[in-house]
């Protein structure tokens, strides 16, 4: 009772702080309607960015983030912003898509749409400025010529910024938070909340965008970041649903779904949840195909709602196999010739294949490095943990228990080269133990992320002997990270990861 009541109070909100806002037009540069976006199509081509920061004096480089259409990984893009706060960026974007600009410092979010350039003026002062909390502070934040855009799509970059500057006057329950979505008791109770919380921020941007008369492509943005960002909070809590009950609420679940994540000018790919919301519906059907015994790509095919979304989902599959150090074979390339059919989709797979063959034909790469693929019948934790070990006592040693079909571990893996090199002259070794991994995997794995030199030693155990060891040594999943003293002593379970490398440092060194 009491969250219908508050979820009423929100309903009603919006028109009152709505009367709250500014009537100050905006300066644009063309009340010239483009045409809105859509139908998704990808192609080679780039977003530059030119801009100039006021009262610029120092700090880290501008940068672009965005989502990768291929591998569904952040990308980030930088340079470097010159004396006089002066900075030109070209990045590749082969679709419009959100992107996040100068994050961590400008905290600017908008649509980049290929091919066009962005000019952006900015006063670095008001970026270290508290954000007011009343709503005429926000409104007056809104208005004020800290942030402004020009160039050709001017108009839609300078409402979208606008727009999300006053929407903090909508406040809601803190629904981005995990823990926020612990408190239901069912998936139709959270579905219902979730779907009232959609129609509280719609109402609040339609009353907002019929008074500011907004450009069509920035209510397509800024519906699709609506509709999106509650889509992907309901397919991310699909995945909490304890075993078989998943598959009960299958009809009512997709249906609050599909009436909230919808393609809406078939433009739900301008938000990155776009991409969230239809990976997640593809692995949750292809779930219950294997936990009901039924065909995976028949149950897909009443959920996806554009061929688009299945080619897509199909070229990340692939994608994800060669990011966990798989070659395709011709055979296994021609069948996803059937199933890619966009062509700049399918070159992206093929250079990733070429990449990887090129890689498993270096062994330059690998020179130096050792790897340790056969074993004594070794009984318990203890004696494997000795085994592995031992050779390296004298040297503090750094253990990662991993596995090529983990994102997390490699994606740490990323950090190593640097970590690697501060202690290449040192008394340090770097164990590593892959679990369930194939062996020509393993090892375009380890080339593919260079997890490489004469101070890496490689274990690939039988399985049952890896799963004894990480019943003893494993810390809360994959990966984890082991630190061993000189005298072989283990002295912690949960060493600092690769991402956190200055607390790597204090820890090594401290036993150095």
């Amino acid at each position: 009772m009491i969250r219908t009541l508050h979820l009423l109070l929100l309903v009603c909100l919006p028109l009152s702080l709505f009367s709250q806002q500014s009537d100050k037009s905006m300066k644009i540069q063309s009340r010239k309607e483009p045409p809105p976006f859509g139908p998704l199509r990808f192609r080679e081509d780039s977003v530059t960015i030119i801009g100039e920061y006021k009262n610029f004096t120092s700090g880290q480089p501008f940068t672009v983030i965005y989502t990768n259409w291929i591998t569904r990984e952040q990308v980030t893009y930088s340079t470097p912003i010159s004396a006089s706060g002066k900075f030109r960026l070209t990045f590749p974007l082969p679709a419009e898509s959100s992107i996040l600009l100068d994050w961590g410092r400008a905290y600017l979010g908008t649509v980049g749409i290929p091919g066009e350039t962005i000019y952006l003026f900015a006063d670095a002062k008001s970026f270290s400025e508290k954000a007011p909390e009343d709503s005429a502070g926000i409104v007056a934040r809104a208005d004020k010529p800290a942030v402004r855009y020009e160039g050709q799509n001017a108009r839609m970059h300078n409402e979208i910024h606008r727009y999300f500057q006053v929407s903090k006057l909508l406040r809601l329950p803190n629904y981005g938070d995990f823990d926020w979505g612990k408190q239901f008791k069912s998936m139709a109770e959270y579905a219902d909340t979730m779907a009232g919380l959609y129609r509280v921020k719609m109402r609040y941007f339609e009353a907002y965008a019929q008074k500011h008369k907004l450009e069509t492509r920035t209510r397509q943005f800024i519906e699709a970041r609506i509709r999106y960002d509650i889509g992907s909070r309901l397919t991310q809590q699909y995945f909490m649903m304890p075993g078989n009950d998943k598959y009960k609420i299958d009809n009512s679940f997709f249906e609050t779904i599909d009436t909230i994540a919808s393609q809406r000018f078939g433009t739900g790919y301008l938000s990155d949840d776009y991409l969230v919301v239809i990976d997640n519906i593809r692995s949750h059907t292809e779930s219950k195909a294997w936990a009901l015994n039924l065909k995976a790509d028949s149950l897909y095919e009443e959920r996806y709602r554009h061929p688009i979304e299945k080619i897509l989902t199909d070229a990340w599959k692939v994608s994800g196999k060669f990011s966990q150090g798989q070659v395709y074979s011709d055979s296994m390339l021609a069948d996803v010739r059937r199933k890619v059919t966009d062509t700049f989709l399918l070159n992206r797979l093929y250079r990733q294949n070429d990449s990887l063959k090129a890689l498993n034909a270096n062994d330059a790469l690998v020179a130096g490095t050792r790897f340790i693929t056969e074993f004594p019948d070794l009984k318990t934790a203890e004696e494997i943990f000795r085994h592995i070990t031992e050779p390296y006592k004298g040297k503090v040693i750094y253990l990662d228990i991993w596995g090529t079909w983990c994102a997390p571990c490699r994606k740490m893996m990323g950090y190593m080269p640097d970590i690697k090199k501060k202690y290449e002259d040192k008394d340090v070794v770097f164990l590593y133990l892959a679990n369930h991994s194939p062996e020509a995997a393993w090892k375009n794995a380890i080339r593919q992320y260079r997890i490489t030199g004469t101070s890496v030693v490689h274990y690939r155990m039988p399985d049952m002997m890896q799963q004894t060891f990480e019943r003893q040594y494993l810390s809360g999943g994959y990966p984890s990270y082991l630190l061993i003293d000189k005298a072989g002593k283990l002295v912690t379970k949960q060493a600092p990861w690769p991402g956190a490398p200055d607390a790597l440092y204090e820890a090594i060194d401290k036993l150095l």
